[in-house]
């Protein structure tokens, strides 16, 4: 088996420099899914899968590919990263532009339901989504394409609730994923407006708050779709906000930064780590939460880039992309199986 894949990346370390000028293409597929049977809003378990092969993908036949997962945010869909909604930005030119410098596959979930997101989690009400990343997902990859199947040669990333997801399932699953990059990443801990006096908890109940609460409730029995799912935090008699222990305690559970502080094993592992916010995001616990988890990180011992930006939640994501993220795993992989590789 260890000769097999010691071939395999013989093989892509052979693959050469692609064609200037030589376009990748997008596939499109549907992956059944086991892990989001019976989710309690009936969302559909066939779940559409976005590609991108690299321009020497269908002239090397007998190449394997490094992949990177990339996770859409709250009411996102994958076909954003294509369309120029994000300051123009198509992420198949862009990838053809860095093939030179490595070339990987990229693969794109459709996770976006009527509530405007999973949150990447394993719940009741929207389904096993760790699950669905972490291992349907990759197994349906690796048998569908020519992938290098190793955790060094698998990133990945997300933007907003998708760089939350990239955090919580590569802290769950550190022997799958190798890489990751947090772009931007919300939710990551109680801090600013999700603080317990913080401005979230003082509005109706809606949006991406909405659906982390239900993505979260510890009740597999839910509440109903119209009632609302329950919060880590409520008002006492006294008027000021308290915490709700068994809410608060499945809340952190799920939060990366209450899970790091218990157990910086699983981030320790991993081959390399960044993230990323822009200083005048329009939700403040983006920035403080990504703050926090770098010096978390840090405190841990562990390895890993912190980079915070001028810019906000969503006016630099195809800068951040093109001159960082991509690059980002570019270089991991064409580190993975060399010296300089970290990665057992």
């Amino acid at each position: 088996m260890i000769r097999s894949l010691a071939l395999l990346c013989l093989l892509w370390l052979a693959g050469g420099v692609p064609a200037a000028g030589a376009q990748g293409r997008i596939v499109t597929a549907t992956l059944p899914s086991q892990a989001l049977l019976g989710n309690r809003i009936g969302d559909s378990v066939d779940r559409p899968i976005t590609v991108y092969l690299p321009p020497s993908y269908d002239q090397a036949p007998s190449r394997r590919y490094p992949v990177l997962y990339l996770l859409h945010g709250a009411t996102s869909v994958p076909v954003e990263w294509l369309d120029g909604t994000y300051q123009g930005m198509d992420l198949r030119a862009a990838l053809d532009q860095q093939a030179a410098q490595g070339e990987f596959l990229v693969v794109m979930p459709m996770a976006d339901n009527r509530f405007g997101g999973s949150f990447y989690v394993d719940s009741p009400a929207f389904g096993h989504w760790d699950a669905f990343v972490a291992r349907e997902l990759v197994d349906f990859i690796d048998r569908r394409f020519r992938t290098l199947p190793l955790r060094r040669y698998r990133g990945l990333a997300g933007h907003s609730m998708g760089g939350f997801g990239a955090l919580s399932v590569a802290g769950r699953h550190p022997g799958v994923f190798g890489h990751v990059y947090a772009a931007s990443p919300c939710c990551l801990a109680l801090v600013g407006d999700l603080a317990r006096d913080g401005e979230r908890w003082q509005r109706p109940l809606g949006g991406w708050l909405r659906a982390m609460a239900m993505a979260f409730d510890p009740d597999p029995r839910g509440a109903g779709e119209d009632a609302a799912p329950p919060l880590p935090f409520a008002p006492g008699a006294d008027g000021s906000m308290h915490a709700v222990p068994t809410v608060m305690a499945r809340w952190q559970r799920e939060l990366p930064l209450a899970r790091l502080a218990r157990d910086p094993a699983p981030y320790r592992q991993l081959c390399s780590l960044a993230l990323d916010a822009g200083r005048q995001d329009q939700i403040p616990s983006v920035p403080l939460g990504a703050a926090a988890f770098a010096a978390a990180l840090t405190r841990a011992g562990v390895p890993h880039a912190f980079t915070l930006y001028d810019g906000d939640h969503v006016d630099h994501v195809r800068d951040r992309f093109e001159q960082h993220l991509l690059p980002f795993f570019a270089q991991a992989f064409a580190r993975a199986g060399t010296r300089r590789d970290r990665c057992r």
